[in-house]
């Protein structure tokens, strides 16, 4: 690398690669969260002195037991059988978490490195995954909770709030335009 490339990679405008590397940081846990916290959240059970109680008995058969392993894995195993998620999904959902760990543990390579860049298509396609999950969670609420009986449901227009949260992440990553989703400067001059 050269002094040019490494100037332009510290510039101050390439604020935008610490701004995609947040992004996708973030966009990770909320994956997470969508998938690990929720599957177990799934075999709630109700309150005993205050305090959640879950069926673990039940959610280690179904969800821990294809992959003993991973928690992570056997959740995104368990929202494939249940159709919530694609395996093509999960084979992303693993790149998104392998290069997840390549930014938060090479982050000075990523300032310095001309070569090493936060994967918009990862992003993108974690957005896509957010909003499976979404409309898969949506459609179980929608399902056990009164409010929606004799009501027609749009399922695929469910937008839970940690895929409103994927749109602002891949926004302020510059990416908006990737799904339609005007940048937070053309959001002011409309409002204006």
């Amino acid at each position: 690398m050269d002094a040019d490339e490494l100037s332009a990679k510290l510039a101050p405008e390439a604020a935008s690669t610490l701004m995609r590397a947040g992004s996708f940081l973030s966009a990770y846990e909320l994956i997470k969260s969508e998938i690990v916290d929720k599957v177990h959240d799934f075999f709630w059970c109700g309150f005993q002195g205050g305090v959640h109680q879950y069926d673990e008995r039940r959610y280690g058969d179904s969800v821990l037991a294809l992959n003993p392993r991973s928690r992570y894995l056997a959740s995104c195993a368990w929202l494939v059988d249940m159709r919530a998620l694609t395996d093509r999904q999960v084979d992303t959902l693993e790149e998104i978490r392998k290069h997840r760990h390549e930014i938060a543990h090479e982050l000075p390579k990523l300032l310095v490195d001309p070569e090493f860049e936060v994967r918009s298509d990862l992003l993108l396609a974690a957005v896509e995954c957010v909003r499976c999950l979404g409309v898969f969670w949506g459609s179980i609420e929608a399902g056990i909770n009164s409010d929606f009986d004799d009501v027609e449901v749009d399922y695929e227009g469910i937008k839970s709030g940690p895929y409103i949260l994927m749109e602002y992440l891949v926004s302020i990553a510059g990416l908006g335009e990737e799904l339609n989703i005007p940048s937070t400067a053309q959001e002011k001059d409309s409002a204006v």
